[in-house]
């Protein structure tokens, strides 16, 4: 399969991230992480939301608004994007948010990094809908696509510096992490995991980051679908669009030697398959 460019911003995103299929607005959002800037694609229009120095993961909340991971903390914001509420989670300055999701539940997590890319300098940190803070993981490096099976018992967490994807238990009761095993490795001949989507058959779809594609494996681990995408760096996919049947794209220009024609752009492709649910944060 190939995916085809359906916008690509002529100020230029830098490194685009997080796709998220807005539902109730139905459009396709994104990030331009490091300018801090919300994307959203409706129509063949393309418009950009300052909200922070960095925009790392943004989803619905359940009451109206957005929830954002920010540099160094979680942002509640308005329909139009305007401030709610500021929750502060730390104030190093040399870590900041890269990626997460919500699990059925509502509660939001998101996983720090540093930003020299250390082995371990980050964090996985779970906001909870009564806006209290935990940390649900330590020592994680380039934390990327979280993900959850159907039955909520399985969550999925890629970290691209170690070039694997991590099946973890999971307690959907009390939000916490259990044993864990790895479910895909990569040895980087074919680009290192980042951001990862999930169908309703569990199949994870894996962005990858330096590999210009899109690659699908089923609930055993094995390869069965590759998506090319004429970019690189693959930052993240999300499925949307009628019957969340579409798989929307974010591709970055970060770390690139030489120009790419369509570094940045925002593709798609029906890849077959129909997207799970991507649930909302309760707070």
């Amino acid at each position: 399969m190939k995916a085809e460019l359906v916008s690509i911003d002529t100020d230029g995103v830098f490194h685009g991230e997080g796709g998220f299929w807005d539902s109730r607005a139905e459009r396709i959002r994104f990030v331009d992480l490091l300018r801090g800037d919300i994307m959203t694609w409706e129509r063949e229009s393309l418009s950009r939301h300052h909200v922070s120095d960095v925009a790392a993961v943004i989803r619905s909340r359940r009451q109206g608004g957005h929830v954002i991971a920010t540099e160094r903390g979680f942002a509640l914001v308005d329909d139009d994007f305007s401030p709610v509420q500021e929750i502060a989670v730390f104030d190093a300055t040399d870590v900041r948010m890269n990626e997460g999701g919500c699990d059925a539940s509502g509660r939001f997590f998101c996983g720090s990094m540093a930003y020299d890319g250390r082995a371990g300098g980050g964090r996985l940190y779970r906001l909870d809908p009564d806006l209290s803070l935990h940390v649900a993981l330590e020592s994680v490096t380039i934390p990327n696509g979280l993900v959850w099976d159907a039955a909520g018992t399985t969550a999925f967490h890629a970290d691209t510096a170690e070039g694997r994807i991590w099946a973890y238990e999971y307690d959907p009761t009390s939000g916490a992490f259990g044993e864990r095993r790895s479910f895909v490795a990569f040895d980087g001949d074919q680009g290192m995991p980042d951001g990862v989507s999930i169908d309703t058959e569990d199949g994870l779809w894996v962005a990858m980051w330096g590999g210009g594609a899109v690659r699908r494996y089923d609930v055993g681990g094995a390869l069965d679908a590759v998506v090319e995408v004429p970019a690189v760096n693959v930052t993240s996919c999300a499925f949307g669009g009628p019957e969340s049947r579409t798989l929307y794209i974010t591709t970055s220009r970060q770390h690139l030697e030489t120009p790419e024609q369509h570094a940045g752009g925002l593709f798609a492709v029906d890849p077959g398959a129909t997207g799970a649910v991507v649930h909302e944060f309760a707070g």
